[in-house]
């Protein structure tokens, strides 16, 4: 399981509750149109953010430094952090450009604005965007409660509460939990945060400094690639398809294929992405993939195909594949409501294990012993 991922989702809901305006009043309705009214005014930011977030029996805490202006640039940096992997990653865009730098790999990220998808590793600016698109979906499905005012720092604010209906708790990406909001009085920026859910754990999140409409030069928004950086443009991370036959000749070891596959699943498409080769395998509520490549490639396997925060009793299992130690993630989707129509949960899982220098995972729409039963049967 890619725990970095997992552990990222509660930063990004907390940090985008800063950067996407979240503001209140002394009522629900004058709280929304408060945080309307202060976006709305918003052309440039900077801001200085520390968060700590807890999941998994996982922890990590960072403090990042954030410049916004409109429209659409922003940079953001990892001053501090407890991986230090993270620390001194730089997230840009200037409206059109992307570039992610990670100096601990000598890397740069560059792609067009839309480029990147779900495989885009953590970094400061996906986290803003991802909840900068969620944050309208929270403030739709809760109920948000002023509980009363406290000082933060001497600050005086607006303590608030959301909370997702129950009728739209399938929809959030807080499944089951709640948040905490202090909000400045004088500004209507939120200065501190907290967030809980039982399936993804908890983050907070302080403001250590907020301006904004100060001014902010186009500089900042300009990235210069370092002479010795490796660049990776996401334009060529984008699947290829193949046929199997073609997958087996470019793999550079031998290409597995199940040879057991649950009732009417079949092979739908073939496909190699960023050093991996991905079969897919389609039938109703049974679908899943079987990811390959060769362990020096594979640096953190995203987890692409299961969301733990839509699963219900999620569990993380230490179990034995083709003599290998392997690591099971499996757990049921939440039911949801689909076209007014009640769909019940369905089994999820993720697998993942190496063997003979290649890096194994299927992932999925597939219950515990059958994703068992198609690893087994590998040939």
């Amino acid at each position: 399981m890619n725990k970095r991922w997992f552990v990222g989702l509660p930063v990004v809901m907390v940090l985008s509750m800063l950067l996407g305006g979240c503001q209140s009043g002394p009522t629900a309705e004058e709280i929304v149109a408060k945080m309307q009214e202060v976006e709305a005014n918003i052309e440039n930011a900077h801001a200085v953010v520390d968060f700590s977030v807890q999941a998994q029996g996982e922890k990590m805490d960072a403090v990042v430094e954030m410049w916004e202006k409109s429209p659409n640039k922003l940079r953001a940096e990892v001053l501090e952090a407890s991986e230090d992997s993270l620390v001194g990653v730089v997230s840009v865009t200037d409206g059109q450009q992307v570039w992610i730098y990670n100096p601990d790999q000598n890397e740069v990220l560059v792609g067009r604005v839309g480029e990147f998808g779900v495989d885009e590793p953590l970094n400061p600016r996906r986290m803003i965007e991802l909840m900068e698109e969620g944050i309208q979906q929270v403030l739709d499905a809760c109920d948000v409660e002023l509980v009363g005012e406290e000082d933060v720092g001497g600050v005086p604010t607006y303590k608030l509460e959301f909370t997702p209906r129950e009728s739209e708790e399938a929809a959030l990406p807080i499944v089951g939990g709640k948040g905490t909001l202090w909000v400045e009085q004088e500004r209507w920026i939120v200065l501190q945060a907290y967030f809980s859910s039982g399936t993804m754990g908890e983050g907070w999140m302080h403001v250590r400094s907020f301006e904004f409409n100060a001014g902010v030069a186009d500089d900042r928004f300009r990235f210069e690639i370092p002479a010795d950086a490796r660049v990776i443009n996401v334009e060529d991370m984008q699947p290829t398809p193949l046929t199997l036959d073609e997958a087996r000749a470019q793999a550079g070891f031998s290409l597995l294929v199940p040879g057991y596959l649950p009732d009417g699943v079949t092979l739908i498409d073939v496909f190699t992405i960023d050093g991996a080769f991905v079969l897919y395998y389609d039938h109703s509520t049974v679908s899943f993939t079987v990811m390959q490549r060769l362990s020096e490639e594979a640096e953190d396997l995203e987890q692409q195909f299961v969301d733990p925060s839509l699963l219900q009793e999620a569990q993380e299992l230490e179990v034995t594949v083709r003599g290998q130690t392997a690591i099971l993630f499996t757990g049921r989707s939440r039911p949801q409501t689909v076209g007014g129509n009640a769909r019940d949960g369905l089994d999820n899982s993720f697998l993942t294990w190496t063997e003979d220098g290649v890096v194994f995972t299927i992932a999925g729409r597939i219950g515990q012993d059958e994703v068992l039963r198609v690893a087994e049967s590998l040939q």
